[in-house]
């Protein structure tokens, strides 16, 4: 017989056991006068059946015992093909967790005022927060959440490779406003303020959104490389488009990888993929929640078929013990027991980053929309 087949056949046992129990108990309690109460008589019933229960629990787990010792190759395959499908079904979960797009809401900014109203900040290089300063892979000054964090993280990497690969250190501040409506000044303060850049290697960009306005400021020695025609071309084939469409976004991410493609003379990301891509990040994700869901249910039908043979799930189908008839839940009575379904057994810190001491000249470009 199979496990199942022994536990339905050790539970009808005892459940015709109990079954006799009863009427017995309904046999002596028609027998009881007027005069006497059926509470007492009920209490030591009670007991009776707690005996029989207890009974069968034990026995039942001598015949799971029993049964593993006596189908070894069974009982281990059982077990490891359990662990397997539950580590299959929480590394879906994790997986399908992952693929979910993350909340791109903005976080309350830190100008709000009491009664709900946001005071604007018109930002300039004494009061602009510089990431990097505190996080050498942080490059995005992000104060008043123009950017969602997933645009602000694609563009970290992408200046991160920018350093690592042609040690250009690089500033890219992202705000409403800018202290009197002025980027190219605040460029070239914040360069050489913090001294951004190795040699003179060094690039800060600046946009006021609300302002419709970008700057891009090279450091000295990089004013060869990017010239202020390319600054420019730059800004007008990347930034301007997008910001006129109100995708902030995909304007700044598309002219980091941009500037990127420049310096390593590579070739140029195309603004007609602008929409696309998005798109296929959509479709990669929606793809990527499905293939999972998918996983799961075929990772299940796989298991219920084997089921059959392993039966993980014996305790559920199996014949349930009988309850306890003589339960009475009244003050001062007793409470019997019971047999319900059984189962089987079978962040880390960053180090700030520091500037290399570079100066800037007043090149760049700056364009506004």
């Amino acid at each position: 017989m199979s496990y199942r087949q022994h536990i339905n056949t050790l539970t009808q046992e005892y459940n015709e056991a109990i079954r006799a129990l009863q009427d017995s108990y309904n046999h002596e309690r028609s027998q009881l006068g007027w005069y006497q109460s059926s509470s007492v008589l009920r209490y030591q019933y009670s007991r009776q059946y707690d005996t029989l229960l207890h009974e069968y629990l034990a026995k039942r787990s001598q015949l799971a015992t029993s049964y593993r010792l006596t189908h070894p190759e069974w009982a281990k395959r059982r077990q490891w093909l359990g662990w397997l499908f539950f580590i299959g079904i929480m590394a879906s979960v994790v997986c399908c967790g992952a693929s979910l797009p993350a909340d791109t809401t903005p976080a309350p900014t830190p100008n709000a005022a009491l009664d709900g109203s946001v005071a604007e900040i018109y930002w300039n290089a004494d009061n602009i927060p510089i990431p990097y300063l505190t996080d050498s892979t942080q490059y995005v000054s992000n104060p008043d959440h123009v950017l969602t964090q997933n645009t602000v993280d694609r563009m970290n990497a992408t200046l991160k490779r920018l350093e690592n690969e042609l040690n250009i250190q690089s500033v890219v501040i992202v705000v409403n406003h800018i202290e009197n409506d002025d980027p190219f000044r605040m460029a070239q303060d914040v360069g050489n303020k913090y001294g951004v850049g190795y040699q003179d290697m060094g690039l800060v960009i600046v946009c006021g959104y609300q302002d419709h306005s970008i700057n891009i400021s090279p450091g000295k020695k990089l004013e060869a490389d990017l010239t202020d025609a390319e600054c420019h071309r730059l800004e007008q084939e990347y930034v301007i488009p997008a910001m006129r469409r109100e995708m902030p976004d995909s304007a700044m991410l598309y002219l980091t990888e941009a500037v990127y493609a420049t310096m390593q003379k590579k070739e140029l990301p195309q603004m007609s993929r602008l929409t696309s891509n998005a798109d296929e990040l959509d479709s990669a994700t929606a793809t990527s929640i499905g293939l999972t869901f998918l996983f799961i249910i075929g990772w299940c039908v796989f298991y219920l078929r084997l089921n059959r043979k392993y039966e993980w799930l014996a305790t559920l189908s199996a014949t349930s013990l009988l309850s306890n008839p003589f339960y009475q839940s009244s003050a001062g009575g007793f409470r019997g027991g019971g047999f319900g379904s059984g189962g089987f057994g079978g962040e880390g810190g960053f180090s700030g980053g520091s500037f290399g001491g570079g100066s800037f000249g007043g090149g760049g470009a700056t364009s506004r929309w």
